[in-house]
């Protein structure tokens, strides 16, 4: 596989997206288990989402091919942003904190599983 196109722009955006995921990971781990954390993994995230966009807005403009699980890692951050919604929501209706847990462990695995799709495209893992 070609390197990605190392322009300036595109750095600081990898640099960003990277410095965020660890910042998703950590609040996962720490916030995600009540209404409020969900909260802030729904602002996080779509931080995290927004940046990930970018890069690959400029990916798509410097013509660079795209690595060949781009798209696991996309679908996954939204599968993760979709599950801290789901479960914000399910933790809001009375009786719903059980599935509101479930949901948000299923967003817990979406974000470890982008995480180790982005590293592994890097050539870090």
């Amino acid at each position: 596989m070609r390197p990605l196109a190392h322009t300036p722009a595109m750095d600081v955006m990898l640099t960003i997206h990277f410095a965020l995921a660890w910042l998703v990971a950590i609040c996962a781990v720490f916030f995600s288990w009540n209404a409020l954390g969900r909260r802030v993994m729904n602002a996080v995230l779509g931080l995290q989402v927004l940046a990930g966009l970018i890069v690959a807005g400029l990916l798509g403009a410097s013509h660079a091919p795209m690595p060949p699980l781009l798209i696991g890692h996309v679908l996954l951050g939204f599968a993760a942003l979709i599950a801290y919604a789901v479960a914000r929501r399910l933790g809001d209706r009375p009786g719903g904190a059980g599935r509101a847990l479930i949901a948000s462990i299923v967003g817990l695995l979406c974000i470890a599983s982008a995480i180790y799709l982005g590293l592994h495209m890097t050539g870090q893992v």
